[in-house]
């Protein structure tokens, strides 16, 4: 799904004015109720599904930058849009900073692996240094939308088109794994195979002569996780830059480690999302 299929542009603002969460998420529910497909909700509908929502923990991203979003039973299509507010607002982000640039989105309860996927296409652009920096200067809505849709990821092609890379990671804490995997929903990649594996220390406290030895120097890895994935080419270098925003400079320590490999042959997937 083409994230230009459901950016709306009448759902585009430029001047925001809540300053508190509660009422940025009203104003943002009487946006989206403009919208045709969210004609048979009340505003107050929309607002519950978004509080409902952040109830679970707050979707304010941090530096500035927020994405609520809500599932409603019976919506029969996905409803985005987008707003800036000049003052920013309290949104409880974890870096404390107030909210300046929102994406909000409205998508059916019926279609989980979808809502996802949009999610994930989303955050893909707002990762984007550049795309943040564009879109909060846009001075009119118009501005506003098209900034978004030059920055948008189109949706991949199909089959083994579009040149991709084998990614293995090999990670040796289990926090780490978790945060990759969840970069991966934000960064578009849509599945990965994680096997347990084994640390060359792990196996050598097995061996008489180095088990004593090997427990002494305490390196044998508890955990030990390596994941695979299918990355396109031209996503690879700033996959592995975030990656590294996670784990740290891979050549400056142990305990992870990334390889991309050439594909000479491709069919099937891995796609689980």
């Amino acid at each position: 799904m083409n994230l230009s299929d459901i950016l709306n542009r009448d759902l585009c603002r430029v001047r925001l004015h809540a300053r508190r969460k509660e009422d940025m998420l009203n104003e943002i529910a009487e946006i989206l109720k403009e919208h045709d497909a969210l004609s048979g909700f009340t505003q107050e509908q929309i607002a519950a599904a978004l509080r409902e929502r952040e109830q679970l923990g707050s979707t304010g991203f941090g530096d500035g930058l927020a994405l609520p979003h809500c599932r409603l039973p019976g919506l029969k299509q996905f409803v985005l849009g987008i707003g800036l507010s000049p003052r920013g607002a309290a949104f409880d982000a974890l870096d404390g900073k107030k909210a300046h640039l929102f994406c909000f989105l409205a998508g059916p309860e019926e279609k989980p692996n979808e809502y996802v996927k949009v999610l994930a296409e989303i955050s893909g652009v707002l990762r984007n240094e550049s795309a943040r920096r564009e879109l909060r200067k846009a001075p009119t809505a118009t501005a506003l939308y098209e900034s978004f849709m030059r920055h948008a990821s189109p949706e991949s092609a199909e089959g083994g088109a579009r040149r991709r890379k084998l990614l293995m990671l090999v990670l040796q804490e289990e926090d780490l794994v978790t945060e990759v995997m969840e970069l991966f929903v934000e960064m578009g990649i849509r599945g990965a195979s994680v096997l347990e594996s084994r640390g060359m220390g792990n196996i050598l406290t097995r061996v008489p002569l180095f088990a004593s030895f090997m427990n002494f120097l305490g390196t044998r890895e508890e955990f030990h996780r390596t994941v695979f994935a299918l990355v396109p080419d031209e996503q690879l270098p700033r996959l592995i830059q975030s990656i590294e925003e996670i784990t740290g400079d891979m050549e400056s320590h142990s305990g992870a480690m990334a390889l991309a490999l050439d594909i000479s042959m491709l069919k099937g997937s891995l796609e689980s999302i």
